[in-house]
């Protein structure tokens, strides 16, 4: 599946979740109204909370070229959960917000396939025990082929011929 809109990894109240700027998810689904209009009429009609849902940003805006009048102006944005992000594609009602959606779905659903690959807390005991007892091997039987080495060198001492002449 293609990036539709890109996804990052913020703080949100102390925690590391997936989250969306809300302007690229505003663009993707076409809305027509101006955005922050937008975001905040959205975040009071369904009770979105932030540092829970959302976390607000602010920037300076790039001037836009070719404008005498333009110059930089602070901005604000919103980096959204995952779950924020598909209740607002659903809402929209159309269909680039049915393919957002999905969208998010089929990314979680990636991470969470990830996630189950990984070994859990009990696995990787168990692979370090595992390894400790294969290098004990390793190394007693290295020690038994040196013992072994040692003999041979006392029976090949100068002098003495492995084999009768």
């Amino acid at each position: 599946m293609s990036n539709l809109i890109n996804i990052e990894t913020k703080n949100i109240n102390g925690g590391l979740i997936q989250t969306v700027n809300a302007r690229d998810l505003h663009a993707f689904l076409e809305i027509g109204k101006d955005f922050s209009n937008w975001i905040k009429d959205r975040i009071r009609q369904y009770g979105f909370v932030e540092n829970q849902d959302y976390i607000i940003v602010e920037n300076l805006s790039s001037p836009k070229l070719a404008s005498a009048k333009s110059r930089q102006r602070p901005m604000k944005d919103y980096y959204i959960s995952i779950d924020m992000a598909k209740e607002l594609s659903m809402v929209e009602r159309n269909e680039k917000g049915k393919q957002a959606r999905q969208y998010f779905i089929e990314c979680e659903r990636r991470v969470l396939q990830a996630q189950t690959l990984l070994p859990t807390a009990k696995e990787l005991a168990l692979m370090v025990v595992r390894a400790e007892e294969e290098k004990e091997k390793l190394l007693l039987e290295n020690k038994s082929l040196s013992t072994e080495n040692d003999c041979l060198k006392n029976l090949l001492k100068e002098g003495i011929t492995p084999y009768p002449v």
